[in-house]
């Protein structure tokens, strides 16, 4: 189980730099491997690559130990999504979004991070937190737009209103993590087949 959290940057930048920024909040360095290339999807149980023209996506490949996987959505010198389009959260025949829908933005930054992730300032949510807000600060100093989506209450914020919430939702999975899923996972691999 992960906690994805979602930054919406509204305004035009180039994605290079966000991710450049993003990866210096989560430890990597220049070692570190990623991909950019357009966004693969699934067709027939096979795995094929988007079209040029469309999204693309740039993520750290996982298992390099860093503190969160990162992964950018975005569109070549174009909005990734523009005012009115649906994408991921709504329904696609929805009338309208009922709050939950991911907005108008030019990229979409992502990190994810295991509901067991723990350091010495907290869980996963006080993580998240710290990125959101740190990478919030870097683009407000730039005057770029952005907001949050919360993944454990599916609000979108605007700034840096909701992340003591955020925080706290990450101790609250850490300790559904512990007591119901690792012991449930224990239970059915003893489980004879």
């Amino acid at each position: 189980m992960t906690l994805d959290t979602r930054i919406y940057v509204h305004d035009p930048v180039d994605y290079r730099e966000v991710f450049a920024k993003a990866d210096q909040l989560i430890g990597a360095h220049e070692g570190i491997r990623f991909t950019d290339e357009p966004t693969p999807y699934w067709e027939d149980g096979e795995r094929k690559r988007g079209p040029e023209d469309g999204d693309w996506t740039i993520w750290n490949e996982p298992g390099q130990g860093l503190c969160a996987l990162l992964d950018i959505s975005y569109r070549k010198n174009a909005p990734l999504r523009v005012p009115g389009s649906h994408w991921r959260y709504c329904e696609p025949e929805a009338d309208e979004c009922d709050g939950t829908c991911a907005p108008a933005c030019w990229l979409e930054v992502s990190f994810d991070t295991a509901y067991s992730y723990t350091d010495n300032l907290g869980g996963c949510g006080d993580l998240h937190a710290r990125l959101v807000a740190e990478l919030g600060r870097w683009l407000d100093g730039k005057g770029i737009r952005w907001s949050w989506m919360n993944e454990f209450t599916g609000e979108i914020h605007e700034g840096y209103d909701g992340l003591e919430e955020l925080g706290a939702g990450g101790l609250a999975a850490l300790e559904w993590f512990a007591t119901k899923a690792l012991p449930a996972i224990a239970a059915s691999a003893q489980q004879p087949d």
